[in-house]
């Protein structure tokens, strides 16, 4: 994505950050609720492990559009550094170890 021209970085950008976000801070909220049923720890953590892994997925396409819109300016936003790459492959393998120990017992 980020070799694709501007003007497409700055459309698919948001528009799979705001759908990825929305998906992914469902179950980062279900996760972290007080109301919802805490009872099996390893389905909960996965849910965290997910939402966490979307919502750092949805931050990397908002850092590439935003940093579509500012080419070119005097005080240009950077794309995203390796570190929202971790956050999301460290929630996403979160996630799926927590699948596998539900899906185990």
């Amino acid at each position: 994505m980020t070799t694709s021209p501007r003007q497409r970085r700055i459309t698919w950008g948001f528009g799979l950050a705001v759908s990825i976000g929305m998906i992914g801070i469902g179950p980062l909220f279900a996760s972290v609720w007080p109301g919802f049923d805490h009872s099996p720890w390893d389905v909960n953590t996965m849910l965290f492990g997910l939402g966490v892994g979307l919502c750092a997925i949805a931050y990397i396409f908002g850092r590439i559009a935003v940093a579509a819109v500012t080419e070119g300016r005097r005080n240009a936003i950077a794309p995203p550094t390796r570190r929202a790459y971790l956050v999301a492959g460290g929630g996403f393998a979160l996630a799926a170890l927590c699948l596998m120990i539900a899906v185990a017992s």
